[in-house]
């Protein structure tokens, strides 16, 4: 009973926190709350929920002063590490671009400025892909590495999916692919449509004048809904991952053309379903969840171990461990079995270690 009504205090300040309206909540101990909303990644928008309700005149539970002492700090904390790192993105991006590349955010700020206020959504990196200037033609993505190292930044290349260098306060990661589509041929085709779309750009979509640029909206968005599965399946979901789409979803949502589609044919209806419903749900648009998505939300609050990518041994006992875990989500909501699943992933990474595509139409 102590747990829910915890978890019910997170959701209600956050709706109130992210604009909507929400009933006043019934809390009796607020370090729980404010750890739950710590490790759910959306801590500033739960105080900001308990600050819109007590301006309002609600009448909130009273927070000691101790507490709120606490929480200010922390989201202070938050606003100014979102600040720091938006400076190091454009640093990065003006080394980027004067080497004529672009360089396409990926989650991050084109999130974050969907948000009620965009220095309150954290992130602990940055994803990006790069693309050569408009005009020319080269692979951006080893240029990029080359350019970090040579301004004496060490680049990881451990992981097929994507390099990562840090700029001192600053993890970035530079995609050479999206998705995590080895030995998945349903996600390889998935993969080449992302990847023809971003190519397709042409760099219109600047953030400002920084160098740094907006995908089009209907990568972003789908990207999402994999990163969002992925996640689902291996290292669990949480509120953050709900209200990204959420705020996504209601500044975007008329952009996305052949979005549907896409979630049909590449095997994310299932996912996509529950996963939109509990986000409503949390929103406060929707009053009731089914069996299944009852569960997505309830597996929100367990959490699961994160492995590192290249994290030997124990990381491979983790994801397997996850995977096991994870049976009953294939069961109800991914295309595939939890063995076949697995099978992909090991049959990848023994006989495609490093793959190459092809992005034209067609191919």
């Amino acid at each position: 009973m102590e747990k829910q009504l915890v978890r019910d205090a997170v959701i209600r300040l956050l709706r109130a926190g992210l604009g909507k309206e929400a009933e006043v909540p019934e809390v009796q101990d607020w370090p729980a709350v404010y750890d739950l909303a710590l490790r759910q990644d959306v801590l500033p928008f739960v105080f900001d929920g308990y600050v819109r309700m007590y301006d309002g005149g609600m009448e909130v539970p009273a927070m000691p002063v101790g507490d709120k002492k606490k929480w200010i700090a922390s989201v202070y904390q938050i606003e100014t590490a979102s600040k720091f790192q938006w400076k190091k993105m454009r640093e990065m991006a003006s080394v980027m671009s004067a080497g004529d590349i672009r360089t396409y955010i990926l989650k991050g700020y084109v999130v974050a400025e969907c948000y009620p206020n965009p220095a309150h959504r954290r992130s602990s990196d940055i994803d990006c892909f790069l693309l050569p200037a408009v005009g020319k033609d080269f692979n951006a993505w080893e240029k990029g590495n080359r350019l970090m190292e040579e301004k004496g930044y060490k680049v990881r290349q451990a992981f097929y999916k994507n390099s990562s260098f840090r700029i001192p306060g600053l993890l970035i990661e530079n995609h050479a692919f999206l998705t995590p589509f080895r030995g998945n041929k349903r996600l390889t085709e998935f993969e080449c449509l992302l990847q023809r779309k971003l190519r397709a750009d042409k760099g219109k979509d600047e953030i400002g004048e920084t160098g740094l640029y907006r995908p089009p909206v209907l990568v972003s968005a789908l990207f999402l809904v994999e990163h969002a599965f992925s996640h689902f399946l291996h290292e669990g979901l949480t509120l953050r991952h709900m209200t990204d789409w959420s705020m996504f979803l209601a500044r975007h949502g008329k952009e996305m053309d052949a979005f549907d589609h896409a979630v049909d044919a590449y095997g994310f209806r299932r996912f996509y379903d529950a996963f939109l419903h509990v986000g409503e749900y949390l929103m406060g648009d929707r009053e009731a969840l089914s069996a299944d998505e009852r569960r997505m939300l309830d597996s929100v609050w367990e959490g699961m171990d994160i492995p590192e990518t290249d994290g030997g041994v124990r990381g491979k006992l983790i994801l397997a461990d996850n995977y096991l875990r994870s049976a009953w989500k294939y069961r109800l909501f991914s295309p595939d079995s939890m063995v076949r699943s697995l099978w992909m992933y090991v049959k990848g990474g023994l006989f495609n270690r490093y793959p190459v595509l092809s992005f034209e139409e067609g191919e």
